[in-house]
């Protein structure tokens, strides 16, 4: 069913159930959803969703959210549903390749490279998917993946690996293919990327608080995993991604894909500057307009379903 609704006067669709979506907005201030007894009332998060984008737009964000539910199949997204930088959010797809690959027999991978694919899921470790993106394809291993999940809004990055660009639909696709086990993987490499996923580190490689959106948006959620992705900066826009999966059996699939200009409050020490925090060599693990950022993600995390 495909409802058409409008907040302040700006039209949005989306779809409910069955089908992609496309809402212009979000921002939430609803009854709350419960992760866990009962599912989650995919009907509601059309309005919830709407609503959570104005909070976003009113901190300087565009957001797109999109949530399956992997037992019904039903899909809602809000937001334009247009590529965005991945930043660590591809460090997915290198490890699926890998491991597909190896089932396989195209590849002998070593207890070195397994132990780099745990940290570079976990911990988000750049070095470890650096070293494994120029040892085993590149952006080869990106059109793989795309192509066998029939993923047609992802595109590798022919410079770094971290400028892959996907789409928020793309990605309910790709963990709902590695959940379900129709991706290709076989079942110890599916526990692999599932077991890293629920094995998340709170603080990433670089010192990176990785709890936005999923973690901190749901503290109550059953066996959450999840994986984060954060970098600056594209069109002077923080990129922050929060993707994962949560309830029981791993039922629930969210994806939100964020873009928020970089901004200091009075009180900071940039405020009136123009610094952009370039996350290739700048450390923003404290960073006022970096936080900022990520406490967008969360608000709307915890708005839609919290």
């Amino acid at each position: 069913m495909t409802a058409t609704l409008s907040a302040c006067a700006a039209p949005s669709q989306i779809v409910a159930t069955g089908s992609d979506v496309s809402a212009s907005g979000l921002g939430v201030t609803a009854a709350s959803i419960s992760a866990d007894p009962g599912p989650v009332p995919m009907a509601l998060l059309p309005g919830r969703i709407t609503a959570a984008a104005e909070v976003a737009a009113a901190r300087g964000a565009t957001v797109t959210v999109a949530v399956l539910d992997r037992v019904t199949g039903a899909r809602t997204i809000g937001g334009a549903n247009v590529p965005l930088e991945t930043a660590s959010v591809v460090k997915l797809f290198i490890a699926d390749d890998l491991l597909f690959r190896e089932r396989i027999g195209e590849l002998l991978l070593t207890d070195d490279d397994h132990a780099l694919i745990d940290v570079m899921l976990t911990s988000s470790d750049d070095y470890a998917a650096s070293t494994l993106w120029d040892a085993y394809g590149g952006p080869e291993m990106v059109d793989r993946v795309a192509d066998r999940h029939d993923l047609t809004g992802t595109v590798a990055s022919d410079s770094s690996w971290w400028n892959t660009t996907t789409t928020a639909s793309d990605l309910l696709t790709w963990y709902d293919d590695l959940l379900s086990g129709t991706g290709g993987l076989d079942e110890t490499a599916t526990t692999r990327i599932v077991g890293a996923l629920m094995d998340f580190d709170d603080t990433g490689g670089d010192g990176y608080d990785q709890r936005f959106g999923l973690p901190d948006g749901l503290p109550d959620a059953i066996e959450p995993g999840m994986k984060a992705g954060w970098m600056c900066c594209i069109d002077d826009s923080w990129v922050h991604l929060s993707t994962g999966f949560f309830g029981t059996d791993h039922r629930y699939v969210l994806a939100v894909l964020a873009k928020e200009t970089v901004t200091y409050g009075e009180d900071d020490p940039e405020y009136g500057g123009w610094f952009l925090p370039d996350t290739s060599f700048y450390d923003a693990a404290e960073d006022a307009s970096a936080r900022h950022a990520r406490e967008t993600v969360t608000l709307v995390v915890a708005d839609t379903l919290g």
